[in-house]
C-alpha cells in the first residue's frame, strides 16, 4: 500500500528531525475511520507503534496527532487511529484489530516489530490486545482504565501475554478513578505471572495526574522512547 505524505518538522528537541505525516482513513468492516500516520524519512522498513487514545465515544483523551509525530521522530512508524462514536468495548476492540491490520500492511512497516501505546481507555484496549495477540513486542499502558470491571476479567489472562510491558501513572491520578491502584493491579498480575514488565509511578502532576498524558511531555516521553527502542531493537 503506497502513501503520499506531507513533510513536517517536529521540534521536541533542539535538533528537530524531519518526518512525513498525514491524516489517513482505514477500514473497520464496512465503515472507515480516520487516523494520524507519521514516519521518519527514508525507505524503511521501520518498527511500528500504534497509539490508542483515551476517552469514550466522540471524546478524545490525549493528543493522537502529536503522539504519532513524536513516535516518528523517535524512529518508528507512528499511527494514532481515532475511534468512532460507538463507545461499546466490543466495537472498540474491532477498531484496534483493524488498526493493527492496517499498519501491518503498509510497505514501510517492519511487520516483525510492532508495539502498542495506550492511554486510559486506550490503555485498557492495549492490555486486552496483549492478552490476545502474539505479534506484539511491546505494550505501554498509561494510566489504564478499568472498563467497569472488564479489566479484572483480562487480568486472569496474563499468562497469555508475550509482549514486554511498561506501565506509567502519576501519583495523584486518583481524582475520578484510582488509576494508581489499577496500574498496580496490572503490574502485580504481570509480575506474578513471570512476565517482563515494569511500573513507573511519577510524581504528582497538577491537580489531576490523569492530565499528565494529555500531551507529549518530557516528564514521561523519554521513558517510553527508551523502552520502545530496546523492545523493538530500533537503535
Amino acid at each position: 500500500m503506497k502513501m503520499l505524505f506531507a513533510v513536517l518538522v517536529l521540534s521536541l528537541t533542539p535538533h528537530p528531525t524531519r518526518l512525513i505525516a498525514r491524516e489517513v482513513v482505514f477500514p473497520v468492516g464496512s465503515e472507515q475511520l480516520r487516523g494520524h500516520l507519521a514516519a521518519p524519512e527514508g525507505a524503511g522498513p521501520f518498527p511500528a507503534v500504534i497509539y490508542l487514545h483515551g476517552g469514550r465515544g466522540p471524546l478524545i483523551g490525549g493528543n493522537p496527532k502529536a503522539t504519532a509525530e513524536a513516535l516518528a521522530k523517535s524512529g518508528f512508524i507512528g499511527f494514532s487511529p481515532l475511534r468512532g462514536k460507538n463507545s461499546s468495548l466490543v466495537r472498540n476492540v474491532q477498531e484496534v484489530t483493524a488498526a493493527i491490520n492496517y499498519v501491518k500492511n503498509l510497505d514501510s512497516v517492519d511487520q516483525q516489530h510492532l508495539a502498542i501505546v495506550g492511554f486510559s481507555r486506550g490503555g485498557l484496549l492495549a492490555f486486552m490486545a496483549s492478552t490476545r495477540r502474539r505479534d506484539l513486542d511491546a505494550v505501554v499502558l498509561m494510566a489504564p482504565a478499568h472498563g467497569r470491571g472488564t479489566l479484572h476479567h483480562f487480568l486472569s489472562d496474563v499468562d497469555s501475554v508475550t509482549a514486554r510491558t511498561l506501565i506509567l501513572v502519576a501519583k495523584n491520578d486518583t481524582k475520578q478513578v484510582d488509576h494508581v491502584r489499577i496500574s498496580r493491579q496490572v503490574g502485580t498480575a504481570l509480575k506474578n505471572a513471570g512476565k517482563d514488565s515494569r511500573l513507573l509511578v511519577y510524581p504528582s502532576y497538577g491537580r489531576d495526574g490523569h492530565q499528565l498524558f494529555f500531551e507529549v511531555r518530557r516528564a514521561y516521553w523519554k521513558d517510553i522512547e527508551n523502552f520502545l527502542r530496546t523492545a523493538l531493537d530500533a537503535d
